[in-house]
């Protein structure tokens, strides 16, 4: 264990070697100091690491050589580094913060290193964990904060730092913003109570969250390989769909130039994706372009900012629109799915859809598992659009096409037999992270059952997988 001595010593040569020999001979280990002679002349802060009974013979031996001051009982010194924009004032407000703590500061260092940023590092004199707790809350809100150092006192303080630490990895991986990054940290600190009820080891569940971010920043770049499949469906008429490393299936339809989507995945992926539909189609960004969105979920419409319509039902706008008045989305308002949920969105660089390209298709009037709203027409087809009634998800869509023998279901169907390992991953981490894949799983299998019924004769392009003959 670990006990910091703020000690008094003479202003004379020997004095440190005094007190070395004196915790030496008890057993202990001195493994920081601090001592700051322009400041203070007789003031020593000496950090002890020994056991319990070795730390009682060393406060008596120095309470003896009347170097002891104070009784050390649990104090500890944490070593913090700040990150802060290296211009005038930027270190005042989170002084203002540490002194608002009445937390004292023992040890400060930093020095420009020819960046934008200066890392002060700072040693906080711990003496209420409590305290600590917010005040590294509080300096989260203000810059990034690394935790270089600590000995936890208690599950208060270790799962603080934790959260810290875990935030600021975050922070690295997929170069959040200040704001993004204490959402993340809040949206953490509500994983912890979700898992806390189940009972789960905490660091298992994070580093699950923090996977998904590694795996974000794998797939970037010249590393996104998404699988592509091309199928002529009719005179004119020709399908693709692009299979990307994990989340949901694209499918497109392109008519005579026209290009109709069927969902679009992670908005991460926004700069991969408009490369390769470049490579497809041409001079993507000026076609004419809309998609039919089977559910409100964030890796199936993260990208509906890129089409010029969207397609979608009465329950999936009204989703958009409590999200775009900052209300909570219909998965939100699920405790269990809401702190992921919210996560994700961080994660992914998710944005609310524009209200205003929005295009309702129609809504559920009964109770039945599977309902016709509407239909619309591509070229020369009618594809009929079918809502469920929430299972996998509120506003759940299913889009046929008789005459073509086709059906679009989301992630009501998967081909679990078609995913690629990372694919499997992903949708393995979703219900292990937000309790459950569908929202409510028992419905959904009523759903399924009868979409399998009903479509048995059909070539199923399902949420995620290879194509279903």
């Amino acid at each position: 264990m670990r006990k910091t001595y703020i000690t008094t010593m003479p202003d004379q040569a020997g004095a440190f070697l005094t007190a070395s020999k004196a915790i030496a001979e008890c057993g202990g280990n001195i493994v920081r100091v601090n001592y700051n002679r322009a400041v203070d002349t007789r003031t020593l802060l000496i950090e002890v690491d020994a056991t319990e009974s070795q730390q009682e013979l060393i406060a008596a031996r120095l309470k003896d050589i009347e170097y002891l001051i104070d009784d050390p009982g649990m104090r500890q010194i944490i070593l913090i580094e700040l990150v802060l924009p290296d211009k005038p004032g930027s270190l005042v407000p989170t002084l203002e913060v540490i002194k608002r703590h009445e937390v004292n500061i023992p040890y400060i260092n930093s020095q420009e290193n020819g960046t934008p940023y200066q890392n002060f590092k700072m040693g906080l004199l711990v003496e209420n964990t409590a305290e600590i707790k917010d005040l590294l809350d509080d300096l989260s809100k203000i810059c990034e904060v690394r935790v270089l150092d600590y000995e936890a006192t208690d599950r208060l303080l270790d799962s603080t730092i934790f959260y810290v630490t875990f935030a600021n990895r975050l922070r690295e991986l997929l170069g959040l913003s200040q704001d993004e990054t204490n959402g993340a940290l809040s949206y953490a600190n509500k994983v912890m109570q979700v898992v806390d009820k189940r009972d789960e080891i905490p660091e298992e569940v994070f580093g699950q969250i923090e996977r998904f971010a590694q795996m974000i920043m794998d797939n970037k770049g010249t590393q996104f390989d998404a699988r592509v499949t091309k199928r002529k469906l009719a005179d004119k008429l020709t399908m693709y769909m692009i299979e990307p490393p994990f989340g949901c299936n694209t499918y497109i339809l392109e008519y005579y130039g026209a290009l109709l989507f069927i969902d679009c995945g992670l908005g991460c992926f926004e700069p991969e994706m408009t490369e390769l539909l470049d490579d497809l189609f041409g001079d993507f960004a000026n076609r004419r372009k809309s998609v039919i969105v089977t559910h409100p979920d964030i890796d199936n419409a993260g990208l509906v900012r890129l089409f010029d319509t969207v397609y979608l039902n009465r329950t999936s706008y009204s989703n958009y629109s409590k999200e775009s008045k900052g209300l909570p989305s219909y998965r939100e308002r699920n405790p269990l799915h809401a702190p992921y949920n919210s996560l994700s969105k961080i994660l992914s660089g998710y944005e609310v859809p524009q209200l205003g390209r929005c295009v309702v298709i129609g809504g559920r009037s009964d109770d039945d598992p599977l309902e016709l709203i509407g239909s619309m027409r591509f070229g020369d087809w009618t594809f009929k659009v079918i809502e469920g009634e929430g299972g996998h998800s509120r506003g759940e869509t299913i889009v046929t096409c008789p005459e073509l023998k086709l059906a679009f279901t989301g992630d009501l169907m998967i081909n679990e037999r078609g995913l690629t390992d990372l694919q499997r991953e992903f949708m393995e981490l979703q219900p292990h992270l937000r309790c459950s894949y569908d929202t409510n799983p028992e419905l959904a299998a009523v759903i399924r059952k009868e979409l399998r019924m009903e479509l048995g004769s059909y070539t199923i392009c399902p949420g995620r997988g290879a194509i279903i003959e």
